[in-house]
């Protein structure tokens, strides 16, 4: 059991260790650092804005980082493979890192993760800590 729990706590600090280290990198950066991934890099066009994200599946996520015009990335999406484990996400982030009420989100060196609830999906939004 202690080995279970140990290795789920590796992979969720594995996972957002893998998101960190995509927020703010080039493209290029973040291609070669999952290179070994699959990888799928799709623009969306709404009226003269562009965007661009690249999507990395990982082994128990999905990794969404999104590109500003410069192609770095501003915000990476984390999604699990099963909903139900934002449950644990929470959890692991509530043990290993300060949270921050004022910023609703745990403090992790220079990034901000919070917790992105939508209708259909949830995700850990992990984005650049502003600094004031």
């Amino acid at each position: 059991m202690e080995n279970l729990i140990s290795n789920t706590v590796i992979n969720y600090s594995e996972l957002i260790r893998s998101g960190c280290l995509a927020v703010q990198a080039p493209l290029q950066t973040i291609k070669s650092l999952f290179q070994e991934r699959e990888q799928y890099e799709t623009t969306y066009s709404l009226l003269d804005k562009k965007s661009v994200f690249l999507e990395i599946v990982l082994e128990s996520a999905m990794l969404s980082c999104l590109l500003d015009n410069n192609n770095i990335c501003n915000k990476v999406f984390l999604y699990p493979d099963d909903i139900l484990d934002i449950v644990h996400y929470v959890e692991y982030c509530n043990q290993a890192y300060p949270f921050d009420f004022s910023l609703q989100g745990w403090i992790v060196n220079d990034f901000l993760i919070r917790i992105n609830l939508g209708k259909k999906e949830c995700s850990l939004i992990i984005s650049p800590l502003k600094k004031e």
